[in-house]
């Protein structure tokens, strides 16, 4: 490029299917609830969850969802993040290191069949702004700071919110 500029391009919004998740009523039933995954962020953000994806979950069972920054893998698959780094893992098997703003879920919420509950947390710090939504409901969770309202800020808070079991659900990182 003449003089040594270079142009940038606008970061692309990338959305993709984080994992899903196939839950166990207790009368044996299959319910799946899948995660979208959105970055509208202008940096690379590399999503992390726990149980990793395509792992069965019994009913009840929780997990969650964050985004990891400045990270940096080597083609073994470990290296480290700048935040929400999970023991320098690509594939996570350990939540992470703070900071790292969390978006928590209980598939089957504690055994009923009816309901699915999920929240945001900062109580691991805040990393990056996020949205989260469950398929069918109106309200969308928000946190774009860490003092945000919607996030739970300390353990068992109770800023938790309900859906209907088999949901999908959407997080989005960077939100407009």
């Amino acid at each position: 490029m003449a003089g040594g500029s270079r142009s940038r391009r606008p970061a692309a919004a990338h959305s993709f299917i984080l994992l899903a998740l196939v839950a166990l009523t207790p009368a044996g039933k299959a319910s799946a609830a899948t995660f979208q995954v959105t970055n509208l962020c202008p940096f690379t953000v590399w999503p992390a969850a726990i149980p990793a994806g395509g792992t069965q979950v019994p009913s009840g069972t929780g997990g969650r969802v964050w985004g990891r920054t400045g990270c940096r893998f080597a083609p073994s698959g470990y290296g480290w993040c700048a935040s929400g780094d999970c023991a320098g893992a690509l594939r996570c098997q350990l939540s992470s290191k703070p900071p790292a703003k969390l978006a928590e879920f209980t598939i089957g919420g504690g055994g009923s069949a009816a309901a699915d509950y999920y929240d945001l947390s900062v109580v691991d710090g805040f990393n990056l702004p996020i949205d989260f939504r469950c398929d069918g409901e109106v309200h969308t969770i928000r946190c774009r700071n860490p003092g945000c309202p919607d996030a739970n800020h300390r353990p068992g808070e109770g800023k938790v919110h309900s859906c209907k079991a088999d949901s999908d659900y959407h997080i989005v990182f960077c939100p407009k």
